[in-house]
């Protein structure tokens, strides 16, 4: 998007809250923060619902959840991005599955959530390279273990490449390319997390660090 970015941020922190504007906005950086709150619904009450994409804390302490909370606030119309101290596989993928666009870490610079930021508000999905590998080295219950070949093919698959490219990438036969995609949608509805569409893969795909945000 172009113009000045419109931020907003809940934490349970007003340390953090206070440190916002300093650290997120700089003369050069195109964003402002235009509310802060210690909740959600308090946020959303005051000037931070038009906000352009809000800064959400994974953990409020007031009980809510992370998918309660992302719900909240872009039934309200602005983009999430989770900034949180938590680099949880379980959790990152938890705010993601929500409709978060993005996740960034609390002890990442300042230059990095900038970028975050700017990406978000752009309809862009974030995942900051140490989370990226996080996730992809993760073996929770939930992220199914993917055998290179299936691996393989759900990162040529779920970026849109038709199933006969794939298994040309692949030097495979185009059925034994659908059996392997077969396979990890297989897996992931096993594990409950179902992906039968193609976007779906997509998304597990992300979620799990098998294929990087969209630039």
């Amino acid at each position: 998007m172009t113009g000045v970015i419109d931020v907003a941020a809940v934490d349970d922190h007003p340390i953090v809250l206070d440190g916002v504007a300093g650290w997120v906005m700089a003369a050069e950086s195109g964003i402002r923060v235009v509310g802060t709150a210690l909740t959600v619904d308090a946020l959303l009450a005051g000037p931070g619902r038009d906000a352009h994409v809000v800064l959400l804390d994974i953990d409020l302490g007031d009980g809510t959840t992370v998918e309660r909370n992302v719900a909240a606030i872009l039934g309200a119309g602005p983009a999430v991005l989770v900034l949180s101290a938590a680099e949880k596989p379980l959790l990152v993928r938890a705010a993601m599955r929500a409709g978060a666009l993005g996740y960034v870490l609390k002890s990442e610079g300042t230059s990095q959530v900038r970028a975050a930021i700017k990406a978000v508000a752009a309809g862009q999905d974030w995942i900051s390279p140490r989370l990226a590998y996080i996730l992809a080295t993760d073996d929770a219950a939930d992220r199914p273990v993917l055998s290179p070949q299936e691996s393989r093919a759900l990162r040529l698959y779920a970026t849109g490449m038709p199933m006969k490219s794939v298994a040309r990438r692949m030097n495979i036969s185009e059925e034994t390319g659908k059996q392997y995609v077969g396979r990890v949608r297989e897996k992931y509805s096993r594990a409950g997390r179902p992906a039968p569409t193609k976007l779906d893969l997509y998304y597990r795909a992300v979620e799990d660090g098998h294929l990087p945000p969209r630039p």
